[in-house]
């Protein structure tokens, strides 16, 4: 008999598909899947926040760049929303070189990164008990 998938299970996927290109051994494959589910969870955000869809489309998109830059060129040991808190956006070379060189489609991949680093710091804080 056949079970509909649960909701864990429909998350997974969903997490599964969107950092299908991200990983390539069981390590990264685990820093992708935290990566992609914290990502997937900040989209859900905007998606709540009111946006048009046309921001939440460029948003989603420069997500995915965002998530796959990272778990690149990144070198990280392990996922922590942290990740984001550091300097301001990262990775314009790598988006200058595979992406875009239009100043617009730049500003906007900034812009995602500090809604990013905005949303893991207000993350942050609410963990601390503030």
């Amino acid at each position: 008999m056949n079970t509909p998938p649960s909701a864990k299970e429909k998350t997974d996927l969903r997490v599964e598909a969107y950092i299908k290109d991200w990983n390539w051994d069981a390590a990264s494959h685990e820093f992708a899947l935290q990566m992609g589910a914290f990502l997937l969870q900040f989209i859900d955000h905007l998606r709540s926040s009111g946006l048009s869809q046309e921001t939440i489309r460029k948003h989603e998109s420069n997500c995915w760049l965002i998530g796959a830059f990272e778990c690149d060129y990144g070198y990280h040991d392990a996922f922590t929303p942290a990740v984001f808190l550091g300097g301001g956006p990262a990775f314009l070379y790598e988006f200058k070189r595979k992406v875009s060189t239009s100043e617009y489609a730049l500003e906007s991949y900034k812009s995602t990164w500090r809604k990013i680093k905005k949303y893991a710091g207000n993350l942050a804080h609410d963990n601390a008990g503030h």
